[in-house]
């Protein structure tokens, strides 16, 4: 079945996917670098397990919040681009343009290049502990050109290549959750954690490592039933994550000695307590296909942004190719590659050598998320303004409405304003302003031309 975003007679996205294969495309979003390094620093920024264990469980509930209002939206308008597209029809063009254009400068190719670096550094990190950095960034090179090339060959080999990863994803973490909750636990030391940044980080962390749950909205325009299927992915993909989220934070501190908590290889250290140091080789081969798996499911939602901003004549109107055979847009997709691939080797080659190419990453990623808050927060509350216009006779409806959107709304902001308020790396926090108003220029530079609707 061909979609609605067919253009005259060129041949257009069609809808060949169904709620798991959307899932698949969510989970495995999500499921990265955040969870898999960050709930240690999580724990020593509060000071307790337990609270540690509260702010993933409220995380989970405000990204259960936004997917719950992203069905709704998808339901109105199940076309690809996702918030691109909300933004669009509730506010306007140039909302949309800077949500689309941050996606596109810093927000996939940025999260593209961090997780195909890091995949191929826990491959050497197994295989070649003493490779070179320029190694890891040719195979992080080699392994983006490949995913690319899976996905720019057709909508049917992209969905079963990423539904093999998403299974592969969940089968590791299912093997180290068990592991960490069935085997005997570390010695249970009292007394206070490690010292650890300030508490406002923490929650910048915990969105950041749930972002992604809006990733099956972007590929709407190829979802199956969409008024159906979309909600069911959104809101089991938010569920399923949370869930793990959880099991993963238990099994870490019960099998992590307290002095040993705030180590950002979470994953390693379960490996370590469960199966010696031995295991730590098995574990970077299975990070690696972890990372992997997001670089993956990145590289499909991306170009769905891109190619809805060239059909509204903001972009270069060659992005609204879709490929005859594989019916993807792999223009956009090429583009999105190349420009993942320069930011992978600049930061590569703008990191000091005493320090880790992923410290320049961890900064991409700082400058990514305080860009792409207020947008997911405008977002949400697009449903406002389309119940008002549209009216609510959609197929799926917000629960709790107006409740739902407004708790996404007041956590992203709050999270937001707390860390503008707390001084947390201002730099980085002006660089993401910046990149957000770099979009301006750009969309006064589109808007002007011929192909600009």
């Amino acid at each position: 079945m061909r979609t609605d975003e067919a253009n005259g007679g060129r041949a257009g996205l069609v809808r060949e996917l169904g709620a798991w294969d959307a899932t698949a495309i969510m989970v495995s979003n999500m499921i990265g670098v955040g969870i898999l390094t960050f709930p240690g620093l999580v724990a020593v920024a509060l000071g307790n397990r337990e609270l540690a264990l509260a702010a993933w469980a409220i995380g989970g509930f405000a990204s259960l919040a936004g997917a719950l209002v992203h069905a709704e939206l998808g339901s109105r308008h199940p076309n690809a681009g996702g918030d691109y597209v909300f933004l669009r029809e509730a506010f306007g063009r140039p909302a949309a343009f800077l949500s689309g254009w941050t996606s596109f400068v810093v927000g996939f190719p940025g999260a593209i290049a961090a997780s195909s670096f890091a995949a191929a550094q826990a491959f050497l990190d197994a295989v070649s502990p003493q490779a070179s950095r320029w190694s890891a960034v040719a195979l992080a090179l080699a392994l983006l050109a490949g995913i690319s090339a899976v996905h720019a060959a057709g909508l049917r080999q992209s969905r079963l290549f990423q539904n093999g990863l998403v299974a592969g994803k969940l089968t590791i973490l299912a093997v180290l959750i068990g592991g960490g909750l069935l085997a005997t636990p570390a010695p249970d030391a009292t007394g206070p954690l490690p010292a650890g940044p300030p508490p406002a980080i923490a929650a910048l962390i915990v969105l950041f490592a749930y972002s992604g749950w809006n990733s099956a909205a972007y590929v709407a325009g190829e979802v199956r039933e969409p008024r159906r299927n979309l909600p069911r992915a959104l809101v089991g993909g938010v569920l399923l994550v949370t869930a793990l989220y959880l099991a993963w934070n238990l099994a870490y501190f019960r099998m992590v000695p307290l002095e040993r908590i705030g180590s950002i290889n979470v994953g390693g250290e379960i490996a370590r307590a469960i199966f010696g140091e031995k295991g730590m080789q098995v574990l970077s081969v299975a990070l690696a296909c972890v990372f992997a798996g997001s670089a993956s499911a990145m590289v499909i939602t991306g170009p769905r942004i891109y190619y809805s901003m060239a059909r509204d004549g903001l972009f270069p109107s060659s992005l609204t190719e879709v490929s005859h055979r594989g019916r993807v847009p792999s223009r956009a997709l090429w583009l999105q590659t190349l420009w993942a691939a320069g930011i992978l080797v600049s930061g590569a080659a703008l990191t000091p050598a005493h320090e880790g190419v992923s410290r320049t990453f961890e900064m991409i990623v700082d400058w990514t998320a305080f860009a792409i808050l207020p947008f997911a927060a405008l977002t949400t509350a697009s449903v406002f303004v389309l119940r008002r216009r549209e009216g609510s006779g959609t197929t799926f409806r917000v629960p709790c409405y107006p409740w739902t959107p407004l708790v996404f709304i007041v956590v992203a902001l709050g999270v937001e304003v707390g860390f503008l308020v707390v001084g947390l790396r201002p730099v980085n926090a002006v660089i993401g302003i910046l990149l957000v108003l770099s979009g301006v220029p750009a969309y006064l530079f589109w808007r002007k031309r011929p192909g600009s609707r």
